[in-house]
Order: C-alpha cells, then sequence, then structure tokens
C-alpha cells in the first residue's frame, strides 16, 4: 500500500502573505486545525501551520512568522510504512504530499494510516502495551482558561475531565480551545511626556503610540459548560483494528481507555496505535 492509495486530494490551505484571521477563518471552514501553507498564486508548500502555531503565537499576525518552514514532504509512490517511518521519528502527525517535492497536491496524516490502512486488517491483536497510563486530566468545575493553560504547559492535545468522584464525565481537546476562541483586538497607547527644567508641570509631547496585537480570548466559563459529554472508550483487550474502526466511525484521534470496573485507566492516541500495529506486522 502507498500514499496515493489513503491520501486526501481536496485539501484546504492558506497562503503566504496572509494573517493568523485568514487561517482562523479557513479552519473554522474546513473543520480541519492543520493547514499547508503555499506561495500566493502557486502551489508551492513553504509551511504549516496548525492550531499549536497559533497557541503558541498568540500575539502574532502574519503566517509567515506563526508558521513551521521547511516541513518534510512525502511523494503519492512513498510506501506506508516509509510514511510511518517519517511520522513516527519526526514526531509527526500531517505531511504534506507535493509532485516533484513542490506543488501541493495532498495531505496524509496518522489518522488516514488508522482509518485507511489499519481498521481494514483483522485479528491484529490487543492495544494493552500501547496504552498510555499516565495522562493528564481536569475536574470539570475547571475554567477553560485554565484547562487550556494546563493543555498547553504539559504539551498535550487532549483532557479528559471528571466528576465529582472521580468519574470520566467528558474530554476536550486542542481543536476546541480553538472554535470556543474569539481573536480579539487589544491595543495598548505608550505616551511620552516632557517636563521643562525647574518645574513641576509638564505639556504633552504628542509622540504617542498605538500599539494593537491580535490575542485569542477563551470563554469565561467551567469546561462544563463546554466539554464532549457523549465519550467514546476501549478497553485494553481491544484489537488495534477495532480500536481503529471505532477512531474512524466517530473521527477521533486518541480514546480514553477503561479498567474492568469502567474506570478511566489511561488512554490511546492514534500514533500509539500505529506505532504498536506496525511493530507487531514486524
Amino acid at each position: 500500500m502507498k500514499v496515493q492509495d489513503i491520501i486526501e486530494e481536496k485539501v484546504p490551505y492558506v497562503t503566504v502573505p496572509g494573517t493568523r484571521e485568514d487561517v482562523l477563518h479557513v479552519m473554522r471552514e474546513s473543520g480541519i486545525t492543520f493547514l499547508p501553507v503555499v506561495k500566493k498564486g502557486k502551489m508551492e508548500v513553504v509551511g504549516t501551520i496548525s492550531e499549536k502555531n497559533l497557541m503558541d503565537k498568540p500575539e502574532e499576525s502574519q503566517i509567515g512568522l506563526l508558521m513551521t518552514r521547511d516541513p518534510i514532504t512525502v511523494s503519492k509512490e512513498t510506501s506506508i510504512k516509509d510514511l510511518v517511518k517519517i511520522l513516527l521519528e519526526n514526531n509527526l502527525k500531517h505531511v504534506p504530499v507535493t509532485k516533484n517535492g513542490k506543488d501541493l497536491v495532498g495531505l496524509v496524516s496518522v489518522a488516514d494510516v488508522v482509518r485507511k490502512a489499519i481498521a481494514v486488517e483483522k485479528e491484529s491483536g490487543p492495544i494493552k502495551n500501547y496504552v498510555k497510563k499516565e495522562l493528564i486530566t481536569v475536574w470539570e468545575g475547571t475554567p477553560v482558561l485554565v484547562a487550556f493553560t494546563i493543555m498547553r504547559l504539559a504539551r498535550v492535545s487532549i483532557l479528559p475531565i471528571l466528576d465529582d468522584n472521580g468519574n470520566l464525565s467528558g474530554i476536550i481537546d486542542a481543536s476546541d480551545f480553538l472554535h470556543l476562541s474569539e481573536v480579539v483586538s487589544e491595543e495598548k497607547v505608550s505616551s511620552i511626556t516632557a517636563g521643562s527644567e525647574g518645574t513641576d508641570w509638564s505639556w504633552d509631547s504628542g509622540d504617542i503610540f498605538h500599539i494593537t496585537t491580535k490575542i485569542l480570548r477563551l470563554p469565561n466559563k467551567p469546561v462544563k459548560e463546554v466539554m464532549t459529554r457523549s465519550v467514546e472508550t476501549v478497553t485494553e483487550l481491544t484489537s488495534f483494528d477495532d480500536c481503529a474502526k471505532r477512531m474512524r466511525k466517530l473521527d477521533l484521534n486518541q480514546i480514553p481507555v477503561t479498567d474492568a470496573k469502567g474506570k478511566l485507566s489511561g488512554i490511546i492516541h492514534d500514533v500509539d496505535l500505529i506505532r504498536g500495529f506496525f511493530r507487531v506486522q514486524e
């Protein structure tokens, strides 16, 4: 199987020059939070931009300064095995697909490998050894801004939400924060005044600077009001292919794992799923 068998060819993208507002518009319209960046008037890939880029530089406006430059790309002829190696070794979840190593022709991701390669397999063994036992959770009364800060500092893309009894009650991920936020302008005024020597008064020098910064503003409410309450879970004995099928059906890139009593015990991400699946295949 090759990249051409799982590629997404109709891919939204943004161009340089461009702004944060352009990126947010395309992301919200398409529902996709990873975009290739191409030169205006051409299809030459010069970068990529994701919700992580936006969150890491909340005060930056220009796409050229927000994007990840010179991204790794693959071709339609790249094998799935080589693609997986590139994804895992470079800690990537998406890779632009180019023609002649230059012009954008599509996008391929960890999710595509899961849903179009692993999900069609049978009897692929349990996910047990690839479940992450250490995970960050928050209480459902946690303010959205605090939850966002925890996610950013812990560098995780998903937060399981716990109720007052410590049971799983919902989930929130990085794309949710992006959709919850609004872009606002914060204007700061700086003025320079000068006083005459020997006096206690001053006059306006006229040197007034208006500095406008674009920032993301999150709602002032607890995560229980915005989280996804219907949470799909699996157990450690769920097979790779069954887990992949559930991710495909519900458009997920990670699923919480529960024990025999239904208590949260870990989480499995799509990247761990492909790592485990291809190791088992070897």
